[in-house]
Parts: structure tokens; C-alpha cells; sequence
């Protein structure tokens, strides 16, 4: 597969372009931002390879669905801010996403096997309208996901990443993911190590050991997040 650019996939605009009263409070955070970057898509996003956002400042909206049949990765570095607004349905085969990125999506999130979030200081966000659907989701202390419709996933993620929902598998770090994961996705002290997860996840490995998710049926059940 090949690896695509999304500013590549869409039309260079400006701030004063997109504004839009629900997106405002996000946008003002990028009024006078130099160097930052501002991206339109009129007819939405459909590829087969993987999609990068970049390093970051940047401003997507997607006109439509964004999608591909492959790695969707939504990411800042140095904790640059990032907004990518969506106003259809998201989908992805793998996704991960972090930093400063910051994703809202109008429709529902359809990721077909495994979803990430890192760091981000409280700033990695993916919120849906809709419903957020994974094999499994995977989070740091910092990243959240939210779903107005409920996520329906496998939940590895710390205690408190939400306030109606426990996760499944509780990612505190202390050395238990022996109990649930490959040995070949796990760091030096018996953690989840999230670079090795995701690039088993884009290979098509397992993640889990044998009968592991099988313990948790109510990943495929919609459950609230606020």
C-alpha cells in the first residue's frame, strides 16, 4: 500500500474559510498561528493507502467521509496543535492518532481492527456524533475518545479516562500485560509498548493472547462514554 499525504488529498484555504460557529472555539486557537496550514476537502476523502496528517499547526475540514482501506495517522509532533473536522463518517482499517490532534467527526467512527491514542496532554482527542466501532482501543493516560452514540471496543485504557465507563483492561503500567498481550508487543517491563502494537496492528498481528478478548463480551455492546 501506498502512504498519502492528506494536505496532498485536499485544497489549500484559509482560516477565515472555514470558520463556522460550531467549530469556533477550536478554531481561535489557530488565529495568528505562524507557520500553520489550512486544508478544505469538498467531496470528502476515499483512498487504499495510508493517510499522514504531517507534523502540525494544522487545520483540516473534510466535506464528506474520510476513508481508507488501510493506516489512518492523525498526529502532531512537538505537540503542535492540530484540528481535523470530518462531516461524514470515519473509517479506517488501523488508526492512531495523538499530540496535539484533535479529530471530530459528524458521523460514526468504523475502525476495522485496532485504534490508538498517545500523549497529547489532554489534547489527543477523537470524538464521533455518532458511534465509534473498533476491534479494540487503546489508550494512553492523555489521549480520550468520546461517541454520543457509545463505543463499541475493546477498552484498554487507565482508570478515570471517563466517568460512566470502566475499561476493560486497565493500562495503569504495572507490568500485567503478560496476562492479555503477545510477548512481542510488550516493553522490557510487561507493558504494552504502543509503537510495537501499532506496527503489529498495520501487519495484521495479533495483539492479544489466544481467548483473551473472548473474556470481555461487552465489547460488542455500545456502551456510553460521558
Amino acid at each position: 500500500m501506498t502512504n498519502v499525504r492528506l494536505e496532498d488529498l485536499c485544497n489549500a484555504t484559509t482560516l477565515a474559510a472555514l470558520r463556522h460557529p460550531r467549530w469556533d472555539p477550536e478554531l481561535r486557537t489557530f488565529e495568528g498561528l505562524n507557520p500553520c496550514t489550512f486544508w478544505n476537502s469538498d467531496t470528502g476523502v476515499d483512498v487504499s493507502g495510508s493517510i499522514d496528517t504531517g507534523q502540525g499547526p494544522y487545520v483540516f475540514q473534510i466535506n464528506g467521509p474520510l476513508k481508507t482501506k488501510d493506516h489512518l495517522r492523525l498526529w502532531t509532533d512537538d505537540y503542535h496543535p492540530g484540528l481535523i473536522i470530518v462531516r461524514g463518517d470515519l473509517h479506517a482499517r488501523t488508526l492512531s492518532f495523538g499530540n496535539g490532534a484533535r479529530i471530530f467527526v459528524e458521523g460514526s467512527v468504523v475502525v476495522e481492527d485496532c485504534l490508538f491514542g498517545q500523549y497529547g496532554d489532554r489534547n489527543a482527542v477523537l470524538s464521533a456524533k455518532g458511534e465509534l466501532r473498533a476491534r479494540a482501543a487503546f489508550l494512553a493516560n492523555t489521549a480520550r475518545v468520546y461517541a454520543d452514540e457509545g463505543v463499541r471496543s475493546l477498552i484498554y485504557a487507565p482508570l478515570g479516562s471517563w466517568e460512566s465507563l470502566t475499561p476493560d483492561i486497565e493500562n495503569e503500567g504495572v507490568g500485567d500485560g503478560i496476562q492479555f498481550f503477545d510477548p512481542s508487543v510488550l516493553d522490557r517491563y510487561g507493558d504494552l509498548d504502543f509503537r510495537r502494537a501499532i506496527e503489529a496492528a498495520r501487519a495484521g498481528q495479533a495483539l492479544f493472547l489466544p481467548g483473551v478478548e473472548e473474556q470481555f463480551p461487552q465489547r460488542l455492546s455500545s456502551r456510553k462514554t460521558f
